[in-house]
Parts: C-alpha cells; sequence; structure tokens
C-alpha cells in the first residue's frame, strides 16, 4: 500500500486523456488503436509516477508541515530519500527506454512531459499563473500521447477543452492551498503568494463560462451534428450539471482539493460523468 501511494496509483485516472482521442474519432473498438492506446497508457503512467516521486522529494519540508501530505511516504519516512530518487530515476528511465521501441513519436511526448515537470518542480512551481498552466499543459501531452500511437489528429475542440477543464481544476486546487493557509497557516507552496480566494473565484467563474460557451460551440457546430447527430446538443447537459456540482463542492460544501479525489468520492459527479460517456458513446457507436 505504501509504494502504490507513492506511485499515486489513484492519479492515473488523469491517464486516461489518452484514450480520447480514438475514442472520440469512433476508432476505440479497433483492436490496433486501442493496444496502442494501453501501451501509451501504461508508459505515460510510469513516467507520471517518477515526476510524482521527483516531485514529492523536493516537497519534503514543506509536505510535512501540511494536515494531508505528511501522510505521503516520503514526507511521514515510510520511503526514505535515496530510495525515492532511485525508483523515479528506474521508472522514467524505462518509460523511456520502452518508448523509443514502441513509438518514437511518444518518446518525444514523454522526453517533453519530463523535462518540463522537471523545470516544473525545481523552479516554475513556485511562479503564480505559470504554475497551473504547466499543470495544465500536461493534460495537453497526455492527448499527445495518444495522438503518437494511434495517428489520429487532435481537434482544436478537444485541445481547448481540455486545457480550459485542467485549468479550472488546478485553480481549484490552488483555492484549497489558500484555505489552508489562512485556517491553519500552513504555506504549502510559495505561489500562494499570487494568488488570493477573491481572484481565484473570479478566475474560476470565468474559466468555468468559457469552458460552457466553448463546448456549446464546439457541439453544435455543422462538423460535429454531421458526425453526432442531430441530437447532440443533448450532451451539454450533463456538462453543465457537472460544472455546477464542482462548484458547488468549492464554494457551498468547501470540498476544494484534488479533483480526482472529488470524482472517486462524488456518486453525484460519478453518474454524471457516466451519463456524458455512455451519451458520446451511443452517438458515436451506436
Amino acid at each position: 500500500m505504501t509504494y502504490l501511494k507513492l506511485l499515486r496509483v489513484n492519479n492515473y485516472l488523469k491517464n486516461f486523456y489518452i484514450f480520447m482521442p480514438a475514442f472520440f474519432s469512433g476508432r476505440i473498438l479497433e483492436a490496433p488503436i486501442a493496444l496502442n492506446s494501453l501501451g501509451a497508457f501504461l508508459l505515460f503512467s510510469a513516467m507520471a509516477s517518477a515526476i510524482y516521486i521527483f516531485n514529492d522529494s523536493m516537497d519534503v519540508k514543506e509536505d510535512r508541515k501540511h494536515p494531508e501530505k505528511k501522510n505521503r511516504p516520503i514526507a511521514s519516512g515510510a520511503v526514505s530519500l535515496p530510495l525515492a530518487y532511485t525508483l523515479a530515476i528506474i521508472l522514467a528511465l524505462l518509460s523511456l527506454g520502452i518508448s523509443a521501441w514502441f513509438s518514437l513519436n511518444l518518446f518525444y511526448v514523454l522526453l517533453i512531459y519530463l523535462g518540463l515537470n522537471i523545470a516544473y518542480s525545481i523552479r516554475l512551481k513556485h511562479i503564480a499563473i505559470l504554475d497551473i498552466s504547466i499543470v495544465s499543459l500536461g493534460f495537453i501531452l497526455r492527448l499527445e500521447a495518444g495522438h503518437a500511437v494511434t495517428g489520429i489528429e487532435l481537434s482544436k475542440w478537444l485541445i481547448m477543452m481540455v486545457f480550459l477543464l485542467s485549468m479550472f481544476q488546478a485553480m481549484a486546487k490552488r483555492l484549497d492551498d489558500i484555505s489552508i493557509a489562512e485556517d491553519q497557516g500552513v504555506v504549502s507552496r510559495k505561489s500562494i503568494g499570487g494568488y488570493n480566494a477573491d481572484f481565484l473565484k473570479i478566475a474560476l467563474s470565468i474559466f468555468s463560462a468559457v469552458l460552457l460557451v466553448c463546448y456549446i460551440i464546439y457541439i453544435t457546430n455543422p462538423w460535429s451534428v454531421s458526425r453526432l447527430g442531430d441530437q447532440s446538443y443533448y450532451t451539454l447537459f450533463p456538462v453543465l450539471l457537472g460544472v455546477l456540482r464542482y462548484l458547488q463542492l468549492l464554494y457551498v460544501h468547501k470540498r476544494s482539493y484534488n479533483p480526482v479525489k472529488i470524482l472517486l468520492q462524488d456518486r453525484f459527479l460519478q453518474v454524471i460523468f457516466l451519463l456524458w460517456i455512455g451519451a458520446f458513446a451511443f452517438l458515436i457507436y451506436v
């Protein structure tokens, strides 16, 4: 269990973005496409774990002051720093080595992801706005990983919406950091000095509105209607309910923590997400 927490296996949910190009193109049921996407998912997950371990190793002092992060394996002392660094290096090298054989394009994506996150862990995460932008770029690179192993072109709408959604989620996490800093006097990130609750709430409102408008334009444009049918606009309703529920959890229930935890724990969001995926699966494949 300690090593599963160290690898942050629960965060592998984020890597399902790799399957998006195949799913939304209607080709996820093709065996070569599905297997290539699965291979990219596994290799990206190994690289992500290496990054998580490296980042936790860099943040060990700050994490020990945090009410939740102090229980992480490295911060709690369950895993030593030398062992953590060794595991991170092994995972990164395995991911890069296998990807170079599996798909050279995927190798380049993983190399960019590694370099970007090393820079993030050492310096860039301390710069407000730039920190959440880099986190969001990580999700775009997940899409690129799916493109790299399937050759399926990425829709500009998909890229924009994934970036907007990931920025929205990253700002929600910073709001959580602000709340902890105000309530408990624990500053877990240097970049927190560049944010405050009012700024983040305004930014969240802007990004949620832009995300919804972008989705409406995407789902109602002639290209989408020709592929998905005249009833495609019905998929807007789960998206709208999902955004409202997320904002309710942030502002009413004060649950502004990790978006992965929210999705894993909130039944309302889980049902909405399944309805949205199910609607697209029906429109595309049935």
